[in-house]
């Protein structure tokens, strides 16, 4: 939300500002509501119809709104829909069902990451002829690609992380042995221990805001994950592309 905000002081354009917030209400939704439908789609395949009955196989942003997680995803570039309910006593084989529905919603948006990357990638390619026709489409296009693709970045990035009830943790509690000391831990303190990770982000993000204590944002894990990773894996993805249009590396 950030961005839009930053848009309209930049450019004092009404029309500009108006199309970053579309593009970036757009690029959230498409990368938020799929990212359900994949599990209970995958739920679905695997025996459960339990998302289908709740009415949640659906695009309506309704059906998945979830007040926090929005919040979360304006504020800080990560936040979750409401959860798909899926039972997994119904699926026809209990491991590979938990395995694949976990791991459903971020081969989504992984996926996307790819797909948004090559398409910014051939608008940079084209950027003169597509600027020439119309600026503001450009711009809406360019935008809407760049914050799609950061969005479904961030989602996947965030999701695989094995705390609390985030996919990573579902993704290796599925093969994981009964018992397991590891997971029993994860299991237990998971869920604290992401939301001290949120609540330390928060507390460097504001206090080197307004303080400007620097050395503060390397004692931020989750930030800190967050940044590289997402330096390294969607510079890289985009480079794939920019070279493959012959443009170099963007990294």
């Amino acid at each position: 939300m950030s961005y839009v905000i930053n848009v309209f002081y930049i450019t004092q354009d009404i029309a500009l500002t108006l199309l970053a917030l579309i593009a970036f209400v757009l690029a959230i939704y498409l990368a938020i509501i799929p990212h359900e439908i994949a599990h209970g789609l995958v739920a679905k395949w695997n025996g459960d119809l339990t998302a289908q009955v709740n009415g949640r196989l659906t695009m309506n942003p309704i059906a998945h709104f979830d007040l926090v997680g929005f919040l979360m995803l304006i504020t800080m570039g990560v936040g979750f829909a409401k959860p798909v309910p899926v039972n997994p006593y119904n699926f026809k084989v209990p491991r590979r069902g938990l395995f694949t529905v976990a791991i459903a919603g971020v081969t989504y948006n992984l996926a996307a990451v790819i797909v948004g990357s090559f398409f910014y990638a051939l608008v940079m390619f084209f950027e003169a002829q597509i600027a020439a026709a119309s600026v503001y489409l450009y711009f809406f296009i360019a935008t809407f690609l760049s914050l799609f693709t950061s969005v479904n970045l961030m989602l996947f990035l965030f999701n695989i992380i094995p705390l609390g009830p985030l996919d990573g943790f579902k993704i290796i509690e599925a093969y994981a042995d009964r018992g397991n000391r590891f997971i029993e831990f994860l299991r237990r303190y998971g869920t604290y221990i992401l939301i001290a990770l949120f609540v330390l982000h928060f507390g460097v993000y504001y206090i080197s805001t307004y303080a400007h204590v620097g050395w503060l944002q390397y004692v931020d894990i989750l930030g800190l994950y967050l940044d590289t990773c997402s330096y390294w894996i969607g510079g890289g993805i985009l480079s794939l592309f920019t070279m493959m249009f012959g443009m170099g590396p963007v990294l």
